[in-house]
């Protein structure tokens, strides 16, 4: 009887202990076993609890005894308490999750930046946690570009803000558009004061430095004006490029103009295509206005005019042959070679009638033509294809006596015709 009655004092003891532990209730123990599935930890009423791998809240890829070890402290929540078993369930992964929802409503509250990392992608967003606390992230607040493929986040690690906190209803919504926008922001400031604070400092060092300076460059400039004559062969490098020629400083920012006709002996369509801007080459000085200060340069040779040179070649009334370089309404230009063009009018194109001009020659084509003015001087050159392929007109001398003439022959059978 009194061996019943110890065994009932000692239930009755045990389900009072147990009575005592409320599930919800936040446990901080010691680890006193660790096994493949759970860890055990002691508790103040005899028992022991236990937290299952699944409440233990480890990374993906861990085991247990790689992250806990007996002697351990351990916060957990309790879960389940079974009197029959004597036996406390509890989780670490809620225990952390209150912590975790107190950090994500200050983050919400404060606007402060959280990392989460994504777990899975629908079409509409993604999912992504914040330790143990899943948020969603809309796909509309992913990027600050267009979002195609959600896949692609999947496993990445992103900076959020909590825009949206409702744990009542267990809805939690982030945004990394938000994060990245206030990142670009602030790099365009920051780019905006860097380049502000930079051009200053660079408009006070030219400032000092031409304050500094500026006695001196203006002797040096004067002395190279003062020196420059026509037909003299200079260094220079290209300053600045404009619609109608460059720019080329010679010497101490003393910068004469090559206009685009002097750049070269051939045709130049765009300044860029013959010189770029820093570069270096030598010029020809063609004249210098000392009254205006102005000096007139040119890249081309003018010592190797081709014009000049291709007068001691051909003359008028030589056939010559040429490539058709662009035409026009009235005509066609042809290069008869590098820096000489010759024009070709339309009524010399062919003996018949001609509707256009592209009918009969076009950029590119190889010609023969008959040189019928050359003024190399003026830089004039006029030919014809029609000369070339006329036909020689026939002699009718020998059909007639000494005394007559084609004229009066014509004349007489004009006369008869009357008759």
């Amino acid at each position: 009887m009194t061996n019943e009655l110890s065994m009932k004092e000692l239930l009755d003891q045990q389900e009072q202990q147990l009575d005592k532990l409320q599930v919800g209730e936040l446990i901080t123990s010691s680890i006193t076993k660790v096994s493949h599935g759970a860890v055990i930890i002691s508790l103040e009423c005899g028992f022991d609890g236990v937290i299952a791998l699944d409440d233990l809240n480890i990374e993906e890829g861990k085991e247990i005894a790689d992250v806990y070890k007996v002697g351990d402290e351990i916060s957990a929540v309790i879960t389940k308490v079974s009197p029959k078993d004597g036996t406390v369930r509890l989780s670490k992964v809620l225990a952390d999750q209150e912590n975790d929802l107190k950090e994500l409503e200050i983050a919400h509250n404060e606007h402060k930046i959280v990392t989460v990392k994504v777990e899975k992608a629908i079409q509409r967003g993604l999912f992504a946690k914040y330790k143990t606390v899943q948020l969603f992230m809309p796909i509309s607040q992913i990027d600050t570009k267009f979002v195609n493929d959600t896949k692609e986040y999947v496993g990445q690690e992103l900076d959020v803000y909590v825009i949206e906190y409702n744990a009542n209803r267990n809805r939690f919504v982030a945004s990394h558009r938000e994060v990245l926008q206030e990142r670009l922001n602030a790099e365009r400031e920051e780019r905006r004061e860097r380049v502000k604070a930079e051009r200053d400092a660079e408009r006070a060092r030219v400032r000092a430095e031409r304050d500094a300076e500026r006695a001196r460059i203006k002797e040096a400039r004067q002395s190279i004006f003062d020196s420059l004559e026509e037909g003299q062969k200079i260094h220079g490098k290209v300053t600045k490029i404009m619609p109608y020629g460059a720019f080329i400083d010679i010497g101490e920012g003393l910068e004469g103009l090559a206009h685009i006709n002097n750049l070269s002996w051939k045709r130049v369509e765009s300044v860029e295509d013959v010189v770029a801007e820093g570069q270096e080459l030598d010029v020809y000085v063609l004249e210098v206005n000392r009254e205006n200060n102005r000096i007139a340069l040119a890249v081309k040779d003018i010592n190797n005019d081709p014009w000049k040179l291709i007068a001691q070649e051909v003359a008028v009334g030589d056939v010559i042959t040429g490539k058709v370089v662009r035409t026009i309404e009235r005509g066609a230009f042809v290069e008869i070679k590098e820096g000489v063009e010759a024009y070709l009018p339309i009524s010399q194109l062919s003996e018949n009638r001609v509707p256009t001009v592209n009918s009969v020659v076009n950029p590119g084509d190889e010609i023969e033509a008959k040189i019928l003015n050359f003024q190399p001087e003026e830089k004039r050159m006029l030919i014809s294809i029609k000369e070339v392929n006329a036909e020689p007109e026939e002699d009718y001398t020998q059909f007639m006596k000494p005394e007559e003439s084609l004229g009066a022959t014509i004349g007489d059978a004009v006369k008869k015709s009357e008759k």
